[in-house]
């Protein structure tokens, strides 16, 4: 399957009085056609970083960004453009995130008129999503107080549908709904999904809302992608110990569950002054030495970054050892 957005050793490092930060720290990550991938991990470990690099709202240091094929940071004026109508985002508080002083009309044809389409085109367009998004057509005369948190989300799916993209980024899009609302805005992207071929990079903190909507998982740590992979293995054989530490803080509801107690211990260390070798070492109850001092290159098809996922070595016995 071809890729739609592809990141090789993408790097996000930026200077403060205090020294340089390196907020993603080479990440590959690669979303195809309509799937949805996830990115979890600790607040302040780059996720939304990460997020903003891909719309070029904050610089590569280094590695390259792939948007169908073409390298991103080779792109002309006309493939920027185009690039900016393909690639949308959702964000978190849908109140933030619209201007109270404009009826939906106006936020829902502002993506559009900056992208030169004007007149009954809008008007039809509008029409068109607001049904899709499940509200009514009078909606498009009110202003945003006027709607529930649920509605306001939907007037936020809505814009970022208006120009029809091939991926959207939703950076935690129900964290801020309440929980009788949050399964009504996961089944409508959904519904979107399946009708239009969009593919999602969802970022979330809720594990349980990843294993129900994603087909693969990227673990972060620190700016760095510590495990990914299919989100069923993942979830059912997780490799990594800050994934198993993760999925181990979990609420289960089932008393007769047996629970892992991988959990960690203190907090994310800073961008500004990261640990030497694997990031996630001073948290960990496995690490030895090697931890300290190396970074762990990628095992197994979990693409997981921890010296404990290392194949075990087979001693090759020389032939004419006798034995």
């Amino acid at each position: 399957m071809s890729r739609l957005l592809s990141l090789d050793q993408v790097s996000c490092h930026y200077d403060t009085k205090s020294g340089s930060v390196r907020a993603v720290d080479q990440v590959s990550i690669a979303i195809h056609p309509g799937e949805t991938v996830a990115l979890v991990g600790e607040s302040g470990c780059g996720k939304s970083t990460l997020a903003k690099v891909i719309l070029g709202l904050a610089p590569v240091t280094s590695g390259t960004i792939h948007f169908d094929g073409i390298a991103t940071h080779t792109f002309d004026k006309a493939q920027q453009m185009a690039f900016r109508k393909r690639v949308q985002v959702v964000f978190q508080d849908p109140y933030s995130s619209l201007n109270p002083r404009l009826r939906v009309s106006t936020i829902l044809g502002e993506p559009m008129w900056a992208h030169g389409f004007k007149g009954d085109l809008v008007k039809k367009r509008t029409a068109e999503v607001l049904e899709m998004v499940g509200l009514r057509q009078n909606a498009k005369d009110l202003f945003p107080h006027e709607f529930s948190g649920g509605q306001r989300q939907r007037v936020a799916v809505a814009r970022a549908l208006m120009l029809a993209p091939d991926l959207i980024i939703l950076d935690e899009p129900i964290s801020a709904l309440d929980v009788s609302i949050r399964a009504q805005i996961l089944n409508l992207l959904q519904d979107i999904q399946d009708q239009h071929n969009i593919a999602y990079l969802l970022i979330a903190h809720d594990l349980g809302l990843v294993e129900h909507a994603s087909q693969r998982v990227a673990v972060m740590y620190l700016g760095r992608v510590v495990e990914m992979g299919i989100t069923g293995e993942v979830f059912t054989h997780p490799e990594h110990p800050y994934t198993r530490a993760l999925l181990s803080a979990v609420p289960q509801p089932d008393p007769s569950v047996k629970r892992n107690t991988d959990l960690i211990q203190g907090d994310v260390a800073s961008a500004l002054h990261p640990p030497t070798g694997c990031h996630f070492h001073p948290r960990c109850p496995h690490a030895d030495r090697r931890c300290q001092e190396q970074i762990p290159p990628e095992f197994g098809d979990n693409h997981v970054k921890c010296w404990l996922s290392q194949p075990a070595r087979t001693e090759i016995k020389h032939p004419n050892s006798g034995q």
